[in-house]
């Protein structure tokens, strides 16, 4: 059990430096993780990642941070003391590890694989899970938005050493290590065929009695599109209706429709979108009482590309999917820019309305 009887602690959790992170081990943890958790320690940074915690099939293992130098310096949430952050951060990873298991199994239907990055932006944190092996992963927690990115490469880097100590390959996580690109001979499937364009891959869909906004928002949501890294956006508002736009019908993306039809896709998408107000607002839920702030950026990383889901008004938001895993981090930036764009059409809508 990881009670607060049956933690250790390898550092106090009370004088803890920025070179000697705060460490908190549970009872069952054995010496040979010592490798392990001073890993976790090197991968920490005020610029980046704060804190960082290992579970085996929901079971808190250990945990590292510089909780105690944030909270010198008057970085912590306001309010929260140093010793009740670290548990909370602790939680965090327990009730990650129930909501993304059905998150995991819900978007199997799409046929791009598990689910092995997850990125959450609650407020002025960021929460990210990373799985390692079958039944174990890492969570880390950075704060302030600007940190967002320095904290996830760490998560990055910090779970592909994990991998090279127990000879396995790395997943690529959020796309971040750069591949070299595919010979011209093996990027299309023999006999694929269909279009080599954005222009003529793309197919638009809308559904329901969306506002005189949605033409401009179609415009934007085309134009972000990119045949080598965002291949499907759409705008969900829960209350009347959705647009898409995708290339999925891309010669080049041919490899990726093995087990699945691109109008199946397209319906597991929507399926998708229409499922999402009920997740976040679970997770919100879930959440609440161990970070503050509202779910408002989701990046799902699978084997085979991403999903990203950026709220982006009081009800709508945006569904973006790529399907190369080499792409992922090139996608969510153009994700960003189009949700700012969106947002600021959607601001403009309101203030009229008003």
């Amino acid at each position: 059990m990881d009670t607060a009887e049956s933690n250790r602690s390898g550092t106090s959790t009370q004088n803890s430096s920025a070179a000697e992170p705060a460490r908190r081990l549970a009872a069952h943890v054995t010496e040979d993780s010592g490798q392990f958790v001073d890993l976790c320690a090197g991968a920490l940074n005020r610029a980046g990642l704060h804190h960082v915690a290992a579970y085996h099939r929901g079971v808190f293992n250990y945990s590292v941070d510089i909780l105690d130098v944030l909270g010198r310096s008057g970085c912590l949430p306001a309010g929260m003391e140093t010793r009740f952050c670290r548990d909370l951060y602790i939680r965090v990873g327990r009730q990650l590890n129930f909501l993304l298991d059905r998150m995991d199994r819900a978007l199997r239907p799409v046929e791009s694989g598990r689910l092995i990055r997850t990125v959450l932006r609650l407020g002025e944190a960021s929460v990210f899970h990373y799985h390692v092996r079958p039944g174990e992963y890492l969570t880390g927690v950075s704060l302030g938005r600007e940190n967002e990115e320095p904290g996830d490469r760490a998560m990055a880097r910090l779970a592909t050493r994990f991998a090279v100590v127990l000879r396995q390959r790395g997943l690529n996580y959020g796309g971040f290590e750069e591949e070299p690109k595919p010979a011209e001979g093996d990027r299309f499937m023999r006999g694929a065929s269909g279009p080599a364009t954005k222009e003529g891959a793309l197919h638009t869909d809308r559904l329901g009695l969306l506002g005189p906004e949605a033409d401009r928002i179609r415009e934007l949501c085309v134009a972000a599109l990119s045949p080598d890294d965002l291949h499907y956006v759409a705008y969900v508002d829960p209350r009347v209706g959705l647009l898409s736009a995708d290339v999925l019908e891309l010669a080049q993306l041919a490899p990726y429709f093995r087990n699945i039809t691109r109008p199946g896709r397209r319906e597991r998408y929507q399926d998708i979108a229409g499922r999402l107000p009920f997740v976040v607002a679970r997770m919100n839920h879930s959440l609440k009482a161990v970070l503050p702030g509202r779910l408002n950026r989701t990046v799902l990383d699978v084997d085979e590309g991403a999903l990203y889901y950026v709220a982006v008004g009081n009800g709508p938001f945006l569904l973006g999917s790529t399907l190369y895993q080499d792409r992922v981090f090139h996608a969510d930036l153009r994700m960003n820019v189009l949700a700012n764009s969106v947002q600021e059409i959607i601001k403009e809508r309101d203030w009229h309305s008003n």
